[in-house]
């Protein structure tokens, strides 16, 4: 049986404009009047992030450390924009709260069946996602945990997809299993996981050349199993 390694975030759920609108929110929620558009936040959001910079290694910065690199970006970007350093500091400790509400994301319609089907035939689920450290928190709020042997998250082991370290790790866990990388990004998720020997499978961004298989839902990858 194969180890199925599933990407989070616009591939097992979908949020609309998770970190800049949680970025946005909490600026509003800090500070009674500024100019900021959410427009601005997007432009401060296109980089700064980990895996903005996947090259890098961030074993350094991993847990409550990734999150104080984090606050930093944020911090920067609020100054940047006009926002007062006191007021700045404030929004931008705010957002680790904000990310983190159950209520910001949504699983597709067909994931849960998908993620049973995958087990009934005896294969192994583990997400592999570039994300924050407590993503475990939004699994289990979701109810979708229990589906998963592992969480291999960049936020805990300071490597981002496509990086090859962190598929690695992930591979290390099921020496000489066959492995399939399924997500929605086709650098993070289909070069990284053909560069780390894994079969790959792009999800809900239509063709892509470097896919060994392309679906437009998760129901799809039923046919694979």
């Amino acid at each position: 049986m194969s180890i199925f390694c599933w990407d989070f975030d616009g591939t097992l759920a979908y949020c609309n404009h998770l970190w800049s609108g949680s970025v946005f929110r909490a600026l509003n929620e800090t500070v009674a009047s500024h100019s900021v558009t959410f427009q601005d936040i997007r432009r401060c959001n296109a980089s700064g992030f980990t895996w903005h910079t996947p090259e890098k290694d961030f074993t350094d910065l991993v847990g409550e450390k990734w999150w104080e690199f984090m606050n930093a970006h944020f911090f920067r970007s609020f100054v940047s924009l006009g926002i007062d350093e006191k007021q700045a500091k404030a929004a931008s400790e705010k957002v680790r709260e904000i990310i983190m509400l159950p209520s910001n994301y949504n699983l597709f319609d067909d994931t849960v069946f998908v993620l049973e089907k995958a087990k009934e035939k005896a294969h192994t689920n583990i997400i592999l996602s570039n994300n924050y450290p407590e993503l475990q928190r939004i699994t289990d709020a979701l109810g979708i945990t229990d589906y998963f042997d592992r969480l291999v998250v960049s936020g805990l082991v300071g490597y981002d997809k496509p990086r090859k370290e962190i598929f690695d790790i992930a591979k290390s866990f099921y020496p000489d299993e066959d492995f399939v990388m399924i997500g929605d990004n086709p650098v993070a998720d289909i070069i990284g996981g053909k560069n780390a020997g894994m079969t790959t499978v792009l999800v809900h961004k239509g063709f892509d050349k470097n896919a060994d298989y392309c679906f437009d839902n998760l129901l799809d990858i039923c046919s694979i199993m």
